[in-house]
């Protein structure tokens, strides 16, 4: 029950026997008649104001505190009921009740903005994960339409701008793909599968066709959504695996030529068709060839996957390039004097020393001046010549021939695996893997730059430069 005012009941009472006094008093000395009346009627009057005007003051005064109670529990304070109030006859039930429930409502919204927060912050924490992906990710709804797109997404597609509220369907408009996206579309519910597709880069040409991995699944109910499409971009393994094929094939082809020769001799030397020693010399001769031929083949194939695994650890010191080139071309005195070319070497007299492994830089050098002198036609002249470049810092060696020069259309492959000028396959013996070796060793192990200039039918000129200062990339 609610809890008695007494300060209002006396008041009431005090009201009530002022008006019962004053009508009486007023009674006996006028008479009961008009007089008497209108003395009780003005007594009656002014206790109604005054009660008005007491029960007003009082409802005025509860409706402060009310107002007091509320901003106190929609604010920090703790004293959510009492408050510290001094008039405590406002604490009724309802009002208790009041309070409370304002107070469960304040704590529910606070408990919502806190929740509120947390998951903005873990829907930016993901935001920022999926357009972190390399590879491209779509979230889309039932109806297909693209609610979420990562950059690699927009980047596939060659979007300008965002993807969100484009159709899918749009995108994908070929291939198992978009069978699976317009058929799951139409029946309500996207199956989780996983397509290999080819994608066509928009606006751009048929080298930028690239392979993907695609998967579909579902984030929620299957027949609801939303839907999320994952995609794996497989060119590049695809090329890698190319690649290794198409190594492997030159490989084999490189080692089965010298394989059959010698094979074809020992076949001959069995069958007695060798019937004097000058014969089987020659057989023994070129079958050591061969064998070199193998052997070197074999090297040189180890050493390019060394270093493009890694793996290959080069021993650096001051290793002097104009030295590297003097004992080169003093080692190939004798195989230049046999096609009557005169090899000279052409070296600055400054510090051409580099850090790097001596051992590989010697066979870059010996490898460039071989081939000078191979694809040399007799009589002519090739020069080493080695000096500083101040601007870049480096040592530039450089391998000049007078020979018949190098096509243009076969100057930009000429530096990979087993390629040789189909022209000039029949002028001298090789695998076409000696300047793919030259390359790894100057960019891949010493971060150099190597390059060819040529002149058909005057002659070519390899040429690389050592950074001065390299301290290594250590081929780890």
């Amino acid at each position: 029950m609610s809890r008695v005012d007494f300060k209002l009941v006396a008041t009431c009472v005090g009201l009530a026997v002022f008006c019962s006094l004053g009508g009486g008093l007023a009674v006996s000395t006028i008479g009961t008649g008009w007089g008497g009346l209108a003395v009780v009627l003005g007594l009656s009057v002014t206790c109604a104001v005054v009660l008005n005007l007491v029960f007003h003051q009082r409802a005025s005064s509860q409706q402060g505190m009310l107002l007091d109670r509320v901003a106190r529990v929609v604010g920090d304070s703790d004293d959510l009921i009492s408050g510290g109030s001094s008039d405590q006859s406002i604490e009724s039930p309802k009002m208790v009740a009041l309070v409370s429930s304002i107070s469960e409502m304040k704590t529910r919204l606070r408990e919502e903005s806190v929740a509120r927060q947390v998951g903005s912050s873990r829907s930016h924490e993901i935001l920022t994960v999926l357009q972190s992906l390399s590879d491209p990710v779509f979230v889309f709804d039932r109806f297909g339409t693209i609610r979420l797109a990562n950059h690699s997404a927009e980047s596939m597609v060659l979007s300008d701008s965002s993807l969100e509220g484009t159709d899918i369907r749009s995108i994908f408009t070929e291939g198992p793909l978009s069978e699976l996206l317009c058929s799951g579309i139409s029946e309500g519910a996207i199956e989780s599968r996983a397509v290999e597709i080819e994608f066509q880069v928009p606006r751009c040409t048929s080298d930028d066709e690239r392979v993907y991995d695609a998967r579909t699944f579902s984030i929620g109910d299957q027949s609801v959504g939303p839907y999320v499409l994952a995609m794996r971009d497989l060119t590049r393994e695809r090329q890698i695996s190319r690649m290794k094929s198409d190594f492997v094939s030159k490989a084999s082809h490189e080692l089965r030529t010298p394989l059959a020769s010698i094979r074809g001799y020992l076949e001959m030397l069995v069958d007695g068709e060798a019937d004097c020693e000058e014969v089987r010399k020659q057989f023994i001769e070129s079958m050591l060839d061969d064998t070199e031929r193998l052997s070197s083949l074999v090297e040189n194939m180890l050493n390019i996957s060394r270093i493009e695994a890694g793996i290959v650890r080069p021993q650096l010191d001051r290793s002097d390039l104009g030295e590297i080139a003097r004992h080169v071309a003093h080692m190939l005195e004798p195989v230049a004097a046999e096609k009557d070319i005169q090899v000279t070497t052409a070296t600055a007299p400054v510090d051409l020393s580099v850090e790097g492994d001596s051992t590989m830089l010697h066979e870059v050098v010996l490898n460039l001046a071989t081939n000078a002198i191979k694809y040399t036609p007799d009589g002519g002249r090739v020069m080493i010549s080695v000096d500083t470049d101040s601007l870049e810092r480096s040592v530039l060696v450089a391998v000049t021939d007078t020979g018949l020069g190098i096509p243009l259309e076969s100057r930009e492959r000429v530096f990979e695996k087993f390629f040789r000028v189909p022209s000039y396959e029949r002028m001298a013996q090789g695998t076409g893997l000696g300047l793919n070796l030259c390359r790894n060793i100057v960019e891949s192990v010493h971060q150099g730059r190597i390059g060819v200039d040529s002149t058909m039918g005057e002659g070519s000129r390899f040429w690389f430069s050592i950074p001065m200062g390299f301290a290594g990339a250590r081929a780890a």
